[in-house]
């Protein structure tokens, strides 16, 4: 079985709530797509593979997917100003991605996202969402409203209800304050993204976050950002120039080794680096094409080759997991292996790697 752990769709009730909106966020019709519009300086396509479900599943059987893990894509409900809206839209896009499972069961699960409008309002939408439309995750953006630190105080709730339920946090970029500077050229989804996301991580690890709560695991997409490059530069000058020593009490390295990551990477080279730095226990498989992504395809495969994709994972040195005994997301399913097939292969509870030159065993 292979699982997709982070691709999009945008429900049909989701789109008619923004493209009824005259504040950001809306959606404005253009002749084959939407534009999404997160804030005056900040929009993205949102074409057919985001939107249409039938799409989603053909592209899915045509790259062997079994189940995809669907969430909605920018923007988020969170950007809406109004807190009783922002919280709405949370609901509107959870039962809209809820139906779409299961309307083909076994082949989608959820991914929650939330409107942060009303801190227990939000606590109770993650709630509804786990327990009653069995979702398996959180996708929470960069900027909270666009705006706001993921690390602040008034969000420690939802962090102990993750750690609690042992529920994953996605990271998701989106729009930032830096918006204005990304607009020209497109630069926020080339490449600004990708430190909004490492400053996001950053934060949680910092803040102490991960310090306090010790369960909560995180998928930090796009081949861990720019963050798996860094992180040794974040170890040296943390010790010597950071603040607030006492919130934590290791290396950010040793709590970045609880962030997972995933295979949205745009060449063999960034493919190599991640898997070099992260291991293969921390990446999951993602052959996402959707919205402003559409010649992904199987983007890592393209650029690295099926065949020799196995060849590259058993080049890396690894660490053997049981697959009983992970404490990543047993929840979910959540795992990469090899195989012969395809290169990744998603089954059981763990991140297990397993090829003709490579046998692990569990420890």
């Amino acid at each position: 079985m292979r699982i997709d752990v982070q691709t999009h769709h945008v429900p049909q009730a989701y789109v008619e709530a923004l493209a009824a909106r005259s504040d950001f966020p809306h959606y404005e019709k253009a002749e084959d797509f939407w534009w999404a519009w997160a804030s005056p300086s900040q929009k993205l396509p949102m074409r057919l593979p985001a939107l249409d479900i039938g799409i989603k599943l053909a592209e899915m059987d045509e790259q062997e997917i079994d189940i995809a893990l669907i969430s909605i894509n920018i923007p988020g409900p969170d950007l809406a100003k109004n807190p009783k809206d922002a919280d709405e839209l949370a609901r509107i896009g959870n039962d809209g991605l809820a139906e779409a499972a299961a309307r083909h069961p076994g082949r989608f699960r959820g991914v929650a996202s939330l409107g942060f409008g009303d801190m227990d309002a939000a606590c109770r939408e993650l709630e509804r969402c786990v327990d009653e439309l069995g979702f398996v995750g959180l996708q929470v953006f960069a900027y909270i409203g666009g705006e706001r630190y993921i690390d602040d105080a008034a969000h420690e709730p939802l962090w102990g209800l993750l750690a609690e339920r042992g529920v994953p946090l996605v990271l998701h970029p989106g729009p930032s304050p830096s918006g204005p500077h990304y607009e020209d050229h497109w630069l926020g989804p080339m490449i600004g993204f990708m430190f909004d996301e490492c400053l996001a991580a950053l934060r949680l690890i910092l803040s102490g976050v991960l310090e306090r709560y010790t369960g909560l695991k995180v998928l930090l997409p796009h081949g861990g950002a720019s963050l798996p490059l860094f992180i040794g530069r974040v170890d040296n000058l943390s010790s010597r120039y950071r603040d607030e020593q006492e919130l934590i009490t290791r290396d950010p390295s040793e709590y970045f080794e609880r962030f997972y990551t995933d295979t949205v990477v745009h060449s063999r080279t960034a493919l190599e680096f991640s898997l070099q730095e992260m291991g293969a226990s921390r990446m999951m498989f993602c052959g996402r094409r959707g919205a402003n992504l559409e010649r992904h395809g199987e983007g890592v495969f393209r650029a690295v080759g099926r065949s020799s994709y196995a060849s590259l994972l058993s080049s890396m040195r690894f660490t053997s997991y049981s697959s009983t005994t992970s404490p990543f997301w047993l929840r979910t399913l959540w795992c990469v292996e090899t195989t012969p097939r395809s290169g990744l292969l998603l089954e059981g509870c763990t991140s297990v790697v397993s090829t003709s030159t490579v046998s692990v065993s569990p420890t």
